[in-house]
């Protein structure tokens, strides 16, 4: 298999606990790596991967779900980004977790009652 210098990077990144991030067609990518052959991840349906990528041969790892984190790969299909996004936040350790919950719960309903409460979490974490 030819070995680019992103496959390389990728794989580097994931071996040294560096997190590595794709969704939709950058799923792909990964899964042409061989990067997906033996943990965790989701993509845009079963299928997909195997369509775009002939060497992948990770099925029995994949979980038909928006997005999937695996320690430090975090996976997302196209309708995935919202999860993706807060599977992110929370690996980089950004926000509290009532924050993130706060976050993603407003992000995901639109409703003002969880931006406030968004606010107050943001208000009693003194910018930390």
């Amino acid at each position: 298999m030819y070995r680019s210098k992103q496959s390389v990077l990728a794989s580097e990144f994931l071996t040294l606990g560096a997190t590595v991030c794709a969704i939709c067609g950058a799923t792909a990518a990964l899964a042409g790596f061989e990067l997906l052959d033996n943990r965790p991840h989701t993509s845009n349906g079963p299928g997909f991967l195997e369509m775009v990528s002939p060497c992948y041969k990770g099925q029995s790892f994949y979980v038909d779900k928006p997005s999937v984190a695996d320690n430090n790969l975090i996976t997302a299909s196209s309708t995935g980004g919202l999860l993706w996004a807060k599977q992110i936040i929370e690996r980089l350790g950004v926000f509290e977790a009532k924050t993130l919950e706060a976050w993603y719960n407003y992000f995901s309903t639109g409703k003002p009652e969880y931006f406030f409460a968004l606010m107050q979490t943001l208000s009693s974490d003194n910018g930390n």
